[in-house]
């Protein structure tokens, strides 16, 4: 997932990929990294979008598709649901 944040993972190719069936797999994983493996894949992008907010001039948009979130509804909702703040507002405070 880290390596691929743009592709569209589901938590069935996981588990297929990781040869788990998909409860066993949310077992393991929450138990290794504190939360479910979708939950982590959502808190990576938010992380990683706010790192490309600061440290890149890449459109708003562009960092929605590159990290996952190409529907950019859907990125502003994720990441205000995450940070608390829009994109624009989180660049503008946060930008160095």
């Amino acid at each position: 997932m880290e390596s691929d944040l743009g592709h569209g993972w589901s938590l069935g190719e996981l588990a297929d990929a990781s040869f788990l069936a998909s409860g066993y797999l949310v077992r393991l994983f929450k138990a290794s990294v504190g939360m479910p493996p979708m939950a982590y894949l959502t808190h990576l992008r938010a992380e990683t979008a706010a790192m490309l907010l600061t440290e890149t001039d890449h459109p708003i948009s562009q960092v929605g598709n590159l990290v996952g979130w190409p529907d950019q509804n859907h990125f502003a909702r994720r990441f205000r649901a995450h940070f608390g703040m829009s994109a624009t507002s989180f660049r503008e405070t946060f930008t160095r």
